[in-house]
């Protein structure tokens, strides 16, 4: 796998991360999508999955690729983090 291949992997890896966070700022439009893609019972998968996805994608890149992205791992470990913390509660 080549360096471009890498950066790509943690670019997707860091939009998850965004696209986690940004659900935040509108919550019912984020249900609404993680139901349609899951339904009602399930969609807590569909978080912990997107950050776990995320966090994968960025530890390749940061592994194959460049040690900056250690920094994604961190965010994306981070994030990971807190919407197990939240959705465990």
């Amino acid at each position: 796998m080549g360096r471009q291949v890498s950066h790509l992997l943690g670019t997707a890896g860091m939009l998850l991360t965004m696209l986690l966070w940004l659900s935040l700022l509108s919550p019912i439009r984020a249900d609404r999508l993680a139901n349609s893609l899951a339904g009602s019972q399930h969609e807590y998968k569909i978080v912990l999955g997107a950050a776990l996805l995320a966090t994968v994608l960025a530890f390749v890149a940061a592994v194959r690729g460049s040690k900056w992205w250690y920094v994604g791992v961190a965010l994306a470990s981070g994030t990971l983090a807190f919407f197990v913390y939240n959705l465990s509660a």
